[in-house]
């Protein structure tokens, strides 16, 4: 996983281009069946950034998907996120990667 460049101004194309490292990383954890050091690494660096943006995205998710999407980066560990997976996880995921490409898609502008 590379973690895309950081840009002055957020798009919807970075906010996926980001959002889909987190995904590889949370697949690449799930595959693997746990954690090392390195993939926490990675997530608390994701998981700062999502925290910061999430502000301005958040008018993408409603009701429940919000709560699918904080649950992907409100943990304080990647460990932790797969841990409360509760089977759904994989769910959760295409469910909000979903509404960030129909966002994209309806909206390629400047946030």
């Amino acid at each position: 996983m590379t973690l895309t460049r950081e840009v002055a101004t957020l798009t919807a194309e970075a906010f996926e281009a980001r959002f889909s490292d987190l995904v590889e990383l949370i697949c690449d954890a799930a595959k693997v069946g746990q954690v090392n050091p390195f993939m926490e690494a990675q997530y608390l660096v994701l998981r700062s950034w999502m925290s910061e943006q999430f502000p301005q995205v958040s008018h993408v998710f409603s009701g429940s998907l919000q709560t699918e999407f904080e649950s992907l980066f409100v943990p304080e560990s990647l460990a932790l996120v797969l841990a409360h997976d509760e089977g759904a996880l994989m769910s959760r995921l295409l469910d909000t990667q979903n509404a960030i490409v129909a966002w994209k898609d309806k909206d390629s502008g400047v946030i």
